[in-house]
C-alpha cells in the first residue's frame, strides 16, 4: 500500500473512531483508532482520541501512554488541555455533580 493510501485509510479509521466514540461504542472506537495508528504511526490525533477513550474505559495507564505519545508528536497542547477539561466537566456531571 502506498504512503498516500495508508494516510487516506488512516483518516477513514480515525473518523470511524470519532463516530463510535460519540455513540458510546468505546471498544469499537479503540479498534478504529488502533487501526488508524497502525496505518499512520505518527497520527497524534488518533493517539490523543484513543487516550481519551481509554480514560472513559477507566484504563488509566493505557490512556496515559497514548496521551504522552500524542504530546510527544506535537499535538497542540492548548487544544489537548481544552478537550481534557471538557471531558472532565462532562464526567463530573455524569457522576451527578453540578
Amino acid at each position: 500500500m502506498t504512503k498516500e493510501r495508508n494516510q487516506e485509510c488512516a483518516e477513514t479509521y480515525y473518523t470511524r473512531g470519532l463516530a463510535h466514540s460519540e455513540k458510546g461504542e468505546l471498544k469499537l472506537a479503540i479498534t478504529a483508532y488502533t487501526k488508524a495508528i497502525e496505518l499512520k504511526p505518527d497520527y497524534a490525533a488518533a493517539y490523543y482520541n484513543r487516550g481519551g477513550t481509554w480514560l472513559r474505559l477507566e484504563e488509566r495507564e493505557k490512556a496515559k501512554s497514548d496521551l504522552a505519545a500524542a504530546r510527544n508528536m506535537g499535538s497542540d497542547s492548548i487544544t489537548s488541555i481544552d478537550r481534557i477539561l471538557r471531558d472532565y466537566a462532562r464526567a463530573w456531571k455524569t457522576l451527578g455533580n453540578r
